[in-house]
């Protein structure tokens, strides 16, 4: 965390770059951006994921304050980049759209990130880094050194761990894990991550070390680290049985929903109504209800469409039939045609749409 506060500080300017690629020519609200890559799991923030394409993002600048986040649109804004609309609403100029462009040819893009969703993903790093080192230390018999973190959580899951999977091959099982790994990546990813390491007389090298190296800005490493971290998850996940793979185990999340939101989906397909949901587990209706419209946004197979019913489905879609612009249409507009409807089946009609759509 501390290395990424680094990084965010000295590459503030690109920061700025990275957040321009969030925005269109269409208005968006930043605050809902941040939110989504702060990772905050409300129903809004999850839906502006939805509807402004950036869901494979939630929580994957966990670290950026609001202040440095809003130093940067200040400094698009600033640049010509960016318009004030309405109130709290940004979006991209010509120069913006322009400069957006060129962006996309420079800077290094993430291409994994969805796998933040998948897995702790920042844990099984700083967890996997120490294990690595322990490894490392262990092949060249040295018993005293410094682990790169002092967490006794993760300091006692490595030392559980290397008990169990200790043996005279483990070095080269991993050497090998690794190196099987590392020929999947491009030679510059490669060298990213074998340099961060750390291990028997090599303390791994710093984002701005590795900048130099590879003739980029410190940030594109943190941006190539956080890749690199989900690329290497979703690896261990395809290639099970390894020692790795097995320490990867306790990190992995069986699906992108929260684990109550899920259990009311199953509460829901066992049949149940939403009321006695709400009885049996003791929740205010408004809560089961905010668990299904999560999964609904993050579980494309949610059956939207039998929540609703063919009533309500029919008339909603009578409502909206002259407006295709998800993101705009307005539950007031609901209201003066069904002042009885309530805004939850509102809300699922569009989550419902939106994957259609997709």
């Amino acid at each position: 965390m501390l290395n990424e506060l680094n990084s965010l500080k000295e590459g503030a300017g690109l920061f700025a770059d990275y957040l321009l690629l969030l925005f269109t020519t269409a208005p968006r609200r930043p605050k809902a951006l941040f939110n989504v890559l702060r990772g905050k799991r409300t129903v809004s923030t999850l839906f502006a994921g939805l509807t402004t394409g950036t869901l494979s993002l939630l929580d994957s600048w966990h670290g950026v304050a609001l202040p440095t986040f809003e130093a940067a649109t200040q400094q698009l804004v600033t640049a010509g980049w960016l318009v004030t609309t309405d109130p709290g609403y940004l979006k991209l100029t010509p120069a913006g759209e322009q400069h957006q462009q060129q962006l996309m040819t420079t800077l290094y893009l993430p291409t994994a990130w969805e796998g933040f969703q998948s897995a702790d993903v920042r844990q099984f790093t700083a967890t996997s880094q120490l294990a690595l080192q322990v490894v490392s230390e262990a092949v060249h018999q040295q018993r005293r050194y410094y682990p790169i973190t002092t967490d006794r959580r993760i300091q006692r899951t490595v030392k559980q761990w290397f008990r169990q999977w200790q043996r005279p091959t483990l070095g080269q099982q991993i050497y090998q894990e690794l190196t099987s790994f590392l020929q999947t990546q491009s030679s510059e990813l490669a060298t990213v991550f074998s340099q961060s390491l750390t291990g028997f007389n090599f303390p791994g090298q710093t984002d701005q070390q590795l900048a130099a190296q590879v003739d980029r800005q410190p940030i594109e490493i943190l941006v190539m680290r956080k890749d690199l971290s989900c690329h290497w998850v979703a690896w261990l996940k395809e290639n099970p049985g390894t020692p790795l793979a097995a320490l990867l185990q306790p990190y992995l999340k069986p699906n992108p929903v929260s684990s109550s939101a899920w259990q009311t989906y199953q509460d829901y397909k066992t049949g149940e109504s939403l009321a006695q949901i709400s009885q049996r587990r003791r929740l205010k209706l408004s809560t089961v209800r905010e668990h299904l419209l999560e999964v609904a946004i993050l579980w494309p197979d949610f059956p939207a469409a039998e929540l609703l019913t063919p009533t309500r489905v029919t008339q909603l879609a009578a409502i909206f039939a002259d407006n295709p612009v998800i993101e705009t249409w307005r539950f007031q507009t609901v209201q003066a045609v069904l002042p009885e409807m309530d805004f939850f089946w509102f809300r699922l009609y569009q989550i419902m749409r939106c994957h259609d759509a997709a």
